[in-house]
């Protein structure tokens, strides 16, 4: 498929998200980056990877009472979270691609379904509030492996070693919580930078592993 078809056939499913509320006023056109890539290089099987982490990702923060994305995301954090991703389909890995949307879907059940939790445990400081940064908590822990195993299937439609994108996700989930630290550090560290070094993470773990 040519590219700039791919690429404005995502704008368009991009704004339609937009009216749905998953993504936030002007974050379009990184979706459509997000998501005109994987269609122009792996063809609709990967596109429809990427729409499913999106529309998992959304369900999962309208169903927590406590999430912060109600509104929908914001253009980085769509280019944090996806970037990598549609960047390893067009250079010719989808087992990177795959293996960093499993580190998204992970980190993203593992935050939502974690912050529900009575109290989460965190590296430095032990035990804290549920939803503090970089703390864990027994069910985000398994919402994690649960949203990384999800992406076992897309890896066998796109004939990739589903282990290695399972494990790859996860690892980079872990990473993310291990980078969340960077947060309370530094005030040029964000949560954007975070998600989008844990995502490289997974996939980059996932080739090594594949």
């Amino acid at each position: 498929m040519n590219l700039l078809l791919a690429l404005l056939i995502a704008f368009a499913v991009a704004v339609l998200t937009e009216r749905m509320g998953w993504l936030r006023p002007k974050a379009a056109w990184a979706a459509a980056l997000v998501g005109g890539l994987p269609l122009w290089a792996g063809g609709f099987s990967a596109a429809l990877a990427v729409i499913f982490f999106v529309a998992l990702g959304s369900v999962a923060s309208r169903l927590n009472p406590k999430s912060h994305d109600h509104t929908g995301r914001r253009a980085f954090q769509v280019l944090a979270n996806g970037l990598p991703a549609a960047l390893g389909m067009a250079l010719g890995s989808p087992v990177f691609f795959a293996a960093a949307l499993a580190t998204a879907a992970a980190d993203t059940l593992a935050t939502e379904i974690g912050s529900r939790s009575r109290w989460a445990w965190h590296p430095l400081k032990g035990r804290v509030e549920s939803g503090t940064n970089a703390a864990v908590s027994a069910p985000g822990t398994l919402a994690l492996v649960l949203g990384a195993g999800m992406f076992a299937p897309w890896a066998w439609w796109l004939d990739v070693p589903a282990g290695a994108v399972v494990f790859g996700g996860i690892a980079g989930a872990l990473a993310d919580t291990l980078l969340g630290l960077f947060e309370d550090r530094f005030e040029w560290w964000n949560n954007d930078l975070t998600n989008l070094l844990a995502t490289t993470t997974g996939g980059l773990v996932a080739l090594w592993l594949a």
